[in-house]
Parts: C-alpha cells; sequence; structure tokens
C-alpha cells in the first residue's frame, strides 16, 4: 500500500472499478443466458403450433431469428466478461473468482454527506496541503529569527494569500466536477430502474398473450430482448453511480475507510 494518501485512494478507486466492471458484466453475461433460456422453453409452443396447423413456417422462422440474435448475444456477452475479467487480473493480480459472488448495490448520498466531503476535499488537495506547510515552515523559521523580521512583508502575505485561494479554487473545481458526475450517474440510475419496470410490465402482457395464441412468438421474443437489454443497462448505470460516489469519498482522501482499511 502506498503511503502517499492520494496515491492510495487512486489505486483503490481503480480497483473499485474493475471489480464494479467484472461485476456487471457477469450479470449481463448471466441475464443474456436467461434470456435465451426463456426463448427455448417455448419452443415447444411453437413446434405444437405448427404440428396442428395453428401457425405456419413465419413463426417459427422468427423463432430461430430470434434464437439465433439470442446466440450472438451470448457471445458478446461472454467477450465482455472475459475483457473484464482480464483488466481486473492485471490491475489486482487476482482472478475474478475471488471475488464474491454478491456485489454492494448503489445507495445514494445525501446532500449533508456530499457537503462534509466537499470541505474534506478543500483540505486533502496537495497544493492546499503545500501552501499550508510553506506558511508553518516560514512562521517557524520567523520565530527563530530577529524581533523587526517576525511579521511577513505586505508582499509576502499577499503571494500566499493568492497561493491559497487558487489552491482552494482548484480543489473546489475538481470536486464540483466529480459532484455532477455522481449526480448524473444517480439520475440515470434512477431513469434506468423506472425503464426496466415499463420493459417488465410489457414483457409480461407479452408473454401471456404468446401462450394464449394472441401473439406470435417474433413479438415476445422482441419483449424479451428489449427487457434484457434495459437490465443490463441498468447494472451499468449502477456500477457508474457506484463508482461515482467512490469518486468522490476518493478526492476527499476517505476511500479506505469506506472498505475498512484503516
Amino acid at each position: 500500500m502506498p503511503t502517499d494518501p492520494w496515491r492510495l485512494n487512486e489505486q483503490l478507486l481503480a480497483a473499485v472499478a474493475a471489480c464494479h466492471g467484472v461485476d456487471v458484466a457477469r450479470r449481463q453475461l448471466l441475464n443474456t443466458l436467461n434470456t435465451r433460456k426463456k426463448l427455448e422453453n417455448v419452443s415447444h409452443i411453437v413446434g405444437a403450433r405448427a404440428g396442428a396447423g395453428l401457425s405456419g413456417s413465419a413463426e417459427q422462422r422468427q423463432l430461430a431469428d430470434g434464437l439465433a440474435s439470442s446466440g450472438r448475444a451470448v457471445e458478446l456477452a461472454t467477450d465482455e466478461w472475459e475483457t473484464a475479467s482480464r483488466h481486473f487480473t492485471r490491475l489486482t493480480r487476482f482472478l475474478p473468482s475471488q471475488l464474491d459472488d454478491c456485489v454492494e448495490g448503489f445507495v445514494a448520498v445525501d446532500a449533508a454527506e456530499i457537503d462534509r466531503l466537499a470541505q474534506a476535499s478543500l483540505l486533502a488537495c496537495p497544493n492546499t496541503q503545500a501552501h499550508l506547510k510553506q506558511l508553518a515552515l516560514e512562521g517557524a523559521r520567523r520565530r527563530d529569527a530577529s524581533p523587526d523580521q517576525v511579521v511577513p512583508t505586505a508582499d509576502e502575505l499577499s503571494a500566499w494569500i493568492f497561493l491559497l485561494h487558487q489552491a482552494r479554487s482548484q480543489a473546489i473545481g475538481r470536486f464540483s466536477q466529480a459532484r455532477e458526475a455522481y449526480l448524473q450517474a444517480e439520475m440515470a440510475w434512477e431513469l434506468a430502474k423506472a425503464r426496466v419496470a415499463r420493459a417488465r410490465s410489457a414483457r409480461q402482457i407479452a408473454e401471456a398473450q404468446f401462450r394464449v395464441g394472441a401473439r406470435a412468438v417474433g413479438a415476445f421474443a422482441q419483449a424479451l430482448f428489449d427487457l434484457v437489454g434495459l437490465r443490463n443497462e441498468l447494472l451499468r448505470r449502477e456500477s457508474d453511480a457506484c463508482v461515482a460516489r467512490a469518486a468522490m469519498y476518493a478526492m476527499a482522501l476517505q476511500l479506505p475507510e469506506q472498505f475498512g482499511l484503516r
């Protein structure tokens, strides 16, 4: 573990992002596999209808097209999982199998906590710390100097105050960007949840109508694909929100505490 707190927080943030990347890819692959299985499970209905003369070859082609599309989706999801796993291993020297299956979900940060992190980030800023140390060292030097040299000159004082204000402005700007990224990620996560809820309802209706013969298998397959796409997007949005939240703690040099590392 690096002794420099900024380096430590940067490394931990990268590890957090890699962990979420592996988890998201794994769950997206499972979602895609489950969707294909659901489509395979209704193939007997299509076959039975065709045998009874209740449907033509068009519906069988729809099923074949749906199974082919789901097969390609599984291949893409597998590639993404393998890519995320290799990145995780290169970064951490661990295998994805060493991660817990259950990763903590996203929990929003309230406004008071964000304000606390903003204040902490001001003091944690390297430039601010450097200038404060410079003032402390200069003060210690002057205390050992002759009495007429104890008070800094107006130019020196103005220069120190300017440097401190400059460092403070830089720190505020960096944290503002991190806070904005977090708020946008949180909003995108909320919107993704609402879209998944609507798609889940549409899939349930499509499945019920398909089973009673009111819809062809192609409409049911499309509803399945729409739902898995939005579920996978929700996983990505949740991961983005978790990493954006961690980034604010990292900027305040408080990310290790979030994982009990201190």
